[in-house]
């Protein structure tokens, strides 16, 4: 939640200007809150789980109000919609005690219905403690999920037994019509005190590891995910099906831009690995050359390399039949002091080994190439199997240490895991079973990573004996895997009792780090019924072993939802992960994790619905000490440049960014400077909030507009790094600013219903004898002309039209109630020379529906009787429905009257398409933003109140 904030010189007046406004275009939009669907429900250990829907939400409530200045929460009342719902929570006597690290978890997920638009749309979710009814913006949430996020998650801890009562808020910030679906789950808790709730996003802490995710366009049907790195082009090769993919991460792209920004995803495929069954790439970071292979036959077929990444392939090699059939790898690293005279032009002092097991699950070959990978020498057994040796079976990847050491790690080594070196390039191995690491059966391939001075961190999946929970595990050694220390189960600090996938790099002979897909969840964990739900961890080691920094780097973003992962083989339908993921580092030690997504879609909001899919994603560290002590920097620091992008059209400029990296300290708010032209921007505003858009209508369309952003953290109140520039041209048109109904409440005055551009403002004041309305258009020039005015659909007809001040004033007679009326104007003209075809403005009529909810009932009866005999104001006057500048008994008696009327249901969506047909463009809902004085025109806009 935001804190309120010091005012800078210059911008107080405007946030506060910004924020009365936002009040009274929140007032006209008149809704009422909702409930859900149920509206409410009881939660318990032995009942864990609720659902419910809430809208559709055609209206937008953007609060909080005011760029930190006036509001702590939201605001939720007839003026501000909200959908609220109700939950009880049931939990039993001792249950906190067993069980302290309790929590609900709420989630609020929906699917975008206008992609299009200038922002997708946005809910907000917040979660208190009591039943709370209406909210005026001055109480903090209890939990909340206020950001840009899809799903928004809210969690609350410190549960206390006994009943107690919780209260959902959904407000709709940016809508769009959709209904949005809540989940409510009770986490019994597991991990470390302090622990936020399983699959949740960690707390920041200055220089954990920070993760931001790389989202293909590429979503094969493929598991295998294999990722390498070029340090001389800063490039990224992934491959996990037949395809290649070479990724640019955005401060890499002619022009660069800020690291948050999208990357770009090319497909560099090698057309002789397009095919196959066993997908396999690994990228040579000292020559930048990249080897792919599919192949079931060894090194010479089905196989490729690089050396521009990917833009050219040598689309086989030389090498020998070697009896290998499945689960390849390969690995490349300098040669052991024995074979220095092996190093020559051609390979670059790099060694290439490609090993692969033998079928059925007999002894393993390796190869060794000396020509950089472009053909193979024969394949040597490093272990035998069939009872010749303790290791049998499937292999993990290979790995080579800085000393030319060669490591081959194996799942099964009798019962338990275990490792095979070679210290003469391959040709001789030796087995080195780790003590302690009871084999899981049908568990993953282990894996081993070798830090700078030879340091060999081997990590594995211990499996308990009854067979439901397998532990990540981490050992240690320091003589190239004869003994082991520093036994630690990497999952405790987050309750992880099942795991799959470890795969790890190092860099430093004291850092290290595994990347690893788990759940919280015991039992069968390939089953189709297993219930957990499946996140990327990665657990960094900065002292040799010993501590573990681990963090969830998908949260909220399940890799797999219910519904297990196979690892057996074969063709289940929850095999879609295969066997494997893999990391490396990039030039600065920052990890590269590649999987392949389980859950997409529908999936991310629900885990219950996996989608069993297979899409490529990169989880790259941005943030935190890396792997290289000598790359690290001091945190916390400021945030580094969000990605800003946006667009303009009639309706003003509409902003929009990617959050960057935080520095280690969270981001509180962003900074918003504009100018006039490049380099001359001055601060706008601060937002007060965590929001990453903005709609900026004050912009004189007459001139180009200049911006750029700040996120801005505890270090340091003016914000960390700028943002890339972004500027758009002048927008020289007919710009329409504003459309009001009109009337005179007697001695008080003009008070005019602002008509939103989308169609959903509601006059509810008496049309007099005659029926009568005055609408007011507003343009940003004067008006000169206008050819025509006619009403295009509804009862009613125009007695009269005209230029008055510089608006263009519409006057209509004989308007029916109950209904929605349109005006078309055609053939319009400014006193700038600009010109428009058409437009359409839309008004719906219902007497006495003060609360502009679309019914006349007991609230609007409720709100007249509480303003009677008070002055008619600009925030009373929808309740003055006579007109007389008096809200008395006459008043309620005409909303008595005419309780139990309401809008036609049709009438809404029929003027929101009218409007959306012959308008410029504009924002999709009646967005609250500032509108401008009518140039003449004196009197309150308003179409609700602001009480």
């Amino acid at each position: 939640m935001k804190k309120h904030n010091t005012s800078q010189t210059g911008i107080f007046n405007l946030r506060v200007v910004l924020a009365i406004a936002l009040c009274t275009i929140g007032g006209s939009f008149g809704w009422f809150s909702f409930a859900g669907t149920p509206s409410s429900g009881t939660l318990s250990p032995s009942a864990p789980l609720l659902t419910y829907d809430a809208g559709p939400f055609p209206i937008a409530n953007q609060s909080p109000l005011g760029a930190g200045q006036l509001d702590d929460g939201p605001r939720c009342d007839t003026e501000f919609p909200c959908d609220s719902y109700t939950l009880t929570l049931d939990v039993p006597g001792g249950y906190i005690t067993a069980h302290p690290n309790a929590s609900i978890k709420v989630s609020l997920y929906w699917t975008n219905t206008e992609p299009t638009n200038h922002a997708a749309s946005d809910y907000d979710l917040y979660v208190y403690k009591g039943n709370v009814t209406t909210l005026n913006g001055t109480k903090p949430a209890d939990g909340q999920g206020g950001g840009q996020d899809n799903p928004e998650i809210a969690s609350l801890g410190q549960l206390v037994e006994g009943l107690s009562t919780y209260t959902i808020k959904v407000v709709p910030f940016q809508p769009a019509a959709e209904t949005v679906h809540v989940r409510i789950e009770f986490l019994e808790g597991s991990g470390a005190p302090g622990f936020p709730g399983f699959g949740l996003a960690d707390p920041t802490i200055p220089g954990n590891p920070r993760f931001q995710t790389f989202v293909g366009s590429a979503n094969p049907g493929s598991g295998e995910f294999n990722i390498g790195f070029n340090p001389a082009t800063g490039r990224i090769m992934t491959m996990n099906s037949g395809p290649i993919w070479r990724i640019t991460p955005a401060e890499r792209l002619v022009p660069a831009k800020p690291e948050c920004c999208t990357e770009l995803w090319e497909n560099k495929s090698n057309q002789a690995t397009n095919i196959g069954v066993d997908p396999i790439l690994w990228t040579d970071q000292k020559t930048g050359r990249t080897f792919a292979s599919n192949s079931t036959v060894g090194a010479n077929a089905v196989y490729g390399f690089s050396d521009n990444d990917g833009d050219l392939w040598v689309p086989l090699a030389a090498a020998p039949l070697s009896g290998s059939t499945d689960h390849e790898t390969i690995g490349s690293g300098p040669y052991p002091a024995a074979l220095a005279g092996s190093v020559d032009a051609v390979n670059h002092g790099q060694a290439v080994y490609y090993c692969a097991q033998s079928w059925p699950l007999g002894p393993a070959t390796c190869q060794r190439s000396d020509s950089l990978g472009s053909s193979y020498g024969p394949g040597i057994a490093p272990y035998l199997g069939n009872g010749l040796s303790a290791c049998s079976g499937i292999h993990g990847h290979i790995k080579v240490g800085p000393d030319g050491t060669v490591y081959l790690p194996v799942r099964s080594c009798g019962a338990a895991a275990g490792l095979v070196v070679s210290t003469d390039g391959g040709i001789t191995w030796t087995e080195h079973v780790i003590p302690n690491s009871d084999n899981h059966g049908q568990g993953s391939d282990p894996t081993v990573a070798i830090g700078a001075d030879n340091t060999v961190y081997f990590f594995y999946v211990a499996g308990t004996p009854d067979g439901t929970q397998g532990h990540v595990h981490c050992q240690v050694s320091n003589d190239h895997g004869a003994t082991w220390t520093n036994d630690r189960d990497l999952g405790v600090s987050h309750g992880i009792v099942n795991t799959v996938f470890p795969e790890a790099v190092a860099g430093d002979g004291d850092r290290a780090a595994v990347g690893f897909v788990g759940t919280d969840k015991p039992g069968y964990f390939a089953g189709l019924d297993f219930p957990g739900y499946w996140y990327l961890f990665v657990a960094t080691t900065y002292d040799r072993g010993d501590t573990w920094q681990v963090v969830n780097a998908t949260p909220n973003e399940p890799v797999q939802g219910k519904g297990g992962i196979w690892l057996g083989g074969g063709g289940n339908g929850n095999r879609n992960l295969l066997d494997f993921d893999e990391v490396t580092m990039d030039d600065k030690g920052r990890v590269l994790f590649g999987y392949s997504d389980g859950c997409i879609g529908g999936c991310v909001g629900n885990p219950e619905n996996n989608s069993f899919s297979a899409a490529m994603r990169v989880a790259r560290q941005i943030g935190g000490k890396g792997l290289l002590a000598n790359k690290d920097t001091a945190e916390p620091a400021v945030p580094k440049a969000p990605c800003l992008s946006g667009s303009r059209n009639a309706s003003g400029v509409h902003l929009t960014w990617k959050t960057p990296d935080n520095g280690g300290a969270d981001i509180a708010q962003y900074a918003i400077y504009r100018g006039t032209a490049s380099g001359n921007e001055t601060l706008l505003l601060l937002t007060g909030t965590t929001k990453t858009i903005f709609d900026d209508i004050t912009a004189d369309p007459a001139q180009p507009v200049y911006y750029y952003v700040r996120a801005i953290n505890s270090v340091n109140i003016a914000g960390g790094t700028n943002s890339q520039e972004v500027n758009f041209a002048a927008t020289p048109g007919i710009q329409l600013l504003g459309i009001t109904s009109v009337k005179t409440h007697g001695i008080a005055g003009d008070f005019g219903i602002n008509l939103p551009l989308n169609g959903t403002g509601i006059e509810c004041r008496s049309s007099g004898a005659t029926n009568d309305y005055k609408l007011v258009f507003d343009f940003a020039n004067a008006v000169s002309s206008v050819a025509s005015a006619t009403v295009s659909s509804g009862t009613g007809s125009i007695s009269s039209a005209g230029v008055q001040g510089g608006n263009y004033v519409v006057f209509l007679t004989g308007v029916a109630n109950a209904q929605t009326i349109t005006v078309t104007l055609t053939g319009i003209t400014d006193s700038a020379g600009n010109s428009l075809a058409s437009l359409t403005a839309a008004m719906s009529v219902l007497l006495g529906d003060t609360t502009a909810d679309r019914f006349v009932n007991s609230s609007d009866i409720s709100q007249t009787k509480s303003q009677s005999g008070t002055s008619v104001s600009a925030s009373n006057f929808r309740e003055d429905l006579t007109v007389d500048g008096n809200i008395n008994s006459t008043d309620i008696g005409i909303v008595k009257s005419k309780s139990g009327t309401a809008l036609p249901s049709g009438n809404q969506s029929s003027a929101e398409a009218a409007s959306a047909s012959t308008q410029p463009a504009t924002p999709r809902t009646s967005e609250a933003q500032p509108q401008r004085a009518h140039k003449h025109a004196r009197f309150s806009s308003d179409s609700g109140t602001t009480r």
